[in-house]
């Protein structure tokens, strides 16, 4: 199958690799250029080339806004199993960045995070294998229990302006605080993020791409590998 790669981060390039050596022509996208595949970036959001397309065209997205019903949209990044695999690198690059940014370890440090989704849920533990004391705010009570169960403390409700902690991210993708605490704050969410004003906020968005693109285009192959198995039967 010949697949017309489009730009994106480093993962993109090493997921061209991995489906050249499983036997498929990968070249780059141009437009009006001829393929059997198009493979956007994560996250694909209303990327233009979409309605560049010819009708009938098998895209292969990762995040899509908007509806194109003239193609033959696959989304590789809906199923469960590959958002765990990125959230658990995300975790890992949400480590990197707190240290790096931070130059301290986590060892001692009082930690809150926002939010008790995926990210959230593959963070939290990792943080308390360093030697962290992990807070977790999450409005639902079910994601509360998760977090108390791997023993975190948990908050139902977020003070207008926390104190008191060495380290914050944030995992919620719209806006729950006014302003950064005055501790270190990472921004782990996507666009709007957490802060209504997000100066002197870390941005730490995209990490899979930036800091394991390896791992992180190795995550997203399989659902792709599958997708094409079942375009071609």
């Amino acid at each position: 199958m010949t697949i017309a790669l489009l730009p994106g981060d480093a993962r993109q390039r090493y997921l061209g690799d991995l489906l050249g050596r499983e036997g498929h022509e990968i070249v780059p996208y141009v437009p009006g250029e001829k393929a059997d595949a198009w493979l956007f970036p994560l996250p694909t959001g209303d990327h233009p080339a979409l309605a560049e397309l010819p009708p009938d065209s098998l895209a292969l997205v990762g995040k899509a806004r908007g509806d194109h019903p003239r193609l033959r949209l696959r989304d590789y990044y809906s199923g469960e199993a590959v958002q765990l695999m990125n959230a658990a690198i995300t975790a890992e690059g949400a480590i990197a960045a707190a240290i790096g940014h931070t130059g301290r370890t986590l060892l001692g440090s009082r930690v809150l995070i926002l939010g008790g989704g995926r990210i959230s849920r593959a963070l939290a533990p990792r943080l308390r294998a360093l030697g962290a004391a992990v807070t977790v705010y999450a409005r639902r009570a079910e994601e509360r229990a998760v977090a108390f169960g791997t023993g975190c403390e948990v908050l139902s409700v977020l003070p207008a302006q926390p104190e008191g902690w060495d380290l914050l991210f944030n995992t919620v993708p719209f806006p729950i605080l006014d302003k950064a605490p005055d501790c270190p704050a990472i921004e782990l969410a996507s666009a709007p993020g957490g802060f209504r004003d997000p100066g002197g906020v870390i941005p730490a968005g995209g990490l899979p791409g930036k800091t394991a693109p390896h791992s992180a285009a190795e995550a997203l192959l399989e659902p792709i590998r599958a997708i094409l198995r079942e375009e071609a039967s």
